[in-house]
């Protein structure tokens, strides 16, 4: 991709904000900034519209979005989300995945040896269980809306949805731990 195509994509990406307008500081009414000289009529769907979001995808997936500059509201996008896992954007070295669990529901014990992850709740309680071992995970924490835990490569752990109603979570492994486009949907 030669430097103007590439400058082209950037400014066309900055475009999925919504379907906000600039002021004339150039900024969004929700404080992203975007180029002063951007036409508000010029603006792409909201991104709601899945359909815009997806032309560039080598696989062709409905919901992977990786491998390019890409702008997204991660919690809508989680909110939305109701597959027990969904890729989201996998590039070379990051990949970010969305969950949704059921009241009562774990995503199981498990441990990556070789990533590191950040869980972020974006709607719901959970509770996270750690330890260094599978026989030995004695270190419990509640989070809720908006609280991440850091989870270094090695480590056991697990998450259960211990509210009412369903957790909604995004996760990024570094490096990427799924194959691109993954959509489980069932535990």
């Amino acid at each position: 991709m030669d430097k103007h195509s590439y400058n082209e994509h950037i400014n066309n990406n900055m475009r999925y904000c919504r379907g906000r307008t600039t002021d004339d500081t150039g900024e969004l009414n929700g404080g992203a900034i975007i180029p002063k000289n951007e036409n508000p009529e010029n603006i792409v769907p909201p991104m709601s519209d899945d359909k815009h979001y997806c032309e560039h995808c080598d696989c062709k997936c409905k919901n992977e979005h990786g491998g390019e500059v890409f702008v997204a509201n991660v919690t809508r996008a989680a909110f939305k989300n109701e597959n027990f896992r969904e890729s989201y954007w996998t590039g070379k070295y990051l990949q970010m995945t969305l969950m949704s669990l059921d009241y009562g529901e774990d995503i199981g014990v498990e441990c990556h040896a070789d990533t590191d992850q950040y869980i972020r709740i974006e709607r719901g309680y959970a509770l996270i269980t750690t330890g260094y071992s599978h026989d030995c995970m004695w270190n419990k924490k509640r989070l809720c809306d908006g609280e991440s835990v850091f989870i270094p490569a090695g480590t056991w752990h697990n998450i259960e949805n211990c509210g009412r109603g369903k957790l909604k979570l995004s996760s990024i492994y570094a490096p990427p731990h799924h194959p691109r486009c993954t959509i489980e949907k069932y535990k």
